[in-house]
Formats: structure tokens, C-alpha cells, sequence
């Protein structure tokens, strides 16, 4: 079998990701703001707004050059940024494949789910991948696709657990934790100026 590869292309990408990166804009608006209001003034907050926008797109521009899918006779494989191996998991192993057109609770993005017998998953979402993109790849793969219009983030750790690779890297975890506790402190001042 040869192998299927499967790229996304900024051409096609849809509302999902003028979606994702609209919201994006919108929070380092924000932070910049609120960054201006106790911390800098505001033609430095205005500079850092520049700065961070241009990373955030050179991060989607390199998100979009590296990420595919790989799919041969053995082995899925996802890598989905310019940082960091490939996901790969073996075709004998997978016992699921899922696509959700909406997570409650987060912006109106899909995803596909493919899920091993031991917990491992590959996770793609539709900020990236077209509906095209999704079809090809769970053509290749194979297996019957199971639907879901919207599901809840907590009904769905219920239903798929939690990927074994967060269990085994707590560091992950902290730096999440650690990444809302900065949210948190930098938009203080917003929430308690709307309070007063």
C-alpha cells in the first residue's frame, strides 16, 4: 500500500480558522489593553500588540507548512506543527474513529478523534483540516466513522478517557495550569474595573 499523505492548504481554510484566529486577535487585544492600563503605557502595549501578532502568524504559517497526515499499510501518523515528532499510531491497534461537528463550551470548530485500544489518540481540528481533508483520511483508514453533532468536553473525557501521554508528562498539565494563572493575572485589572 502506498502511503496516503494528506496536507491542509491555507486556500482552503474555511470559517473555523478566520473563526480561531479572529478570537486570537481578540485576546491579545485584550491582554495588550489591559497590559496598558497598569503595566505599560500605551504605545509600548501597542508595539507588543505588532509583535505578538506577527508571531502568532508565523506559528500558523509554520502550522500549516508542516502539518499532515501519513497514512500506510501499519502505521497513522499525525504531525501537527513544525515543533515536535509525529504522532504515530499502528493500524492494528485502532479500534476507534470519530469526527464531532462542536465541543460545547468552545468556539464552533470540529474534530476527528482516532483512538487506539490502549487510550493513545491522534486529535485534529477543524480549525486546520478542511471537511475534505477529514474524509480522506478516515477513507484511508478504514474503519466505520462514528458522528456526533455536539458533545460536551467532559462527556467526552468520560466517553475516550484521558490520553495516556498526559498521564505519563505531568509537565504538560503544569503548564497549562501555569498558563491560566498569567490569564488570570493579567486580566485583573479588567474584570475589577468592570466590578467597580
Amino acid at each position: 500500500m502506498t502511503a496516503t499523505v494528506v496536507r491542509p492548504r491555507f486556500a482552503s481554510a474555511g470559517r473555523p480558522f478566520w473563526i480561531l484566529a479572529g478570537m486570537y486577535l481578540a485576546l491579545l487585544a485584550v491582554l495588550c489593553a489591559s497590559l496598558a492600563t497598569w503595566a505599560l503605557g500605551w504605545p509600548v502595549a501597542l508595539g507588543m500588540y505588532v509583535v505578538l501578532v506577527a508571531v502568532l502568524a508565523v506559528v500558523f504559517w509554520a502550522t500549516f507548512r508542516a502539518a499532515c497526515f501519513s497514512i500506510d499499510a501499519d502505521t497513522v501518523a499525525y504531525k501537527a506543527s513544525a515543533w515536535g515528532p509525529p504522532k504515530v499510531l499502528h493500524r492494528a491497534h485502532l479500534v476507534r474513529v470519530l469526527t464531532i461537528s462542536r465541543i460545547k463550551s468552545s468556539p464552533p470548530i470540529g474534530a476527528l478523534l482516532i483512538l487506539a485500544a490502549d487510550g493513545t489518540r491522534i486529535g485534529a481540528s477543524r480549525w486546520l483540516w478542511s471537511s475534505d481533508d477529514f474524509r480522506t483520511v478516515t477513507t484511508a483508514i478504514g474503519l466505520p466513522v462514528e458522528h456526533r453533532e455536539t458533545v460536551g468536553s467532559l462527556e467526552l473525557v468520560r466517553e475516550v478517557g484521558v490520553d495516556p501521554a498526559y498521564k505519563r508528562n505531568p509537565v504538560q498539565v503544569l503548564v497549562l495550569l501555569a498558563a491560566a494563572a498569567v490569564g488570570v493575572l493579567i486580566a485583573w485589572p479588567i474584570v475589577r474595573a468592570l466590578l467597580l
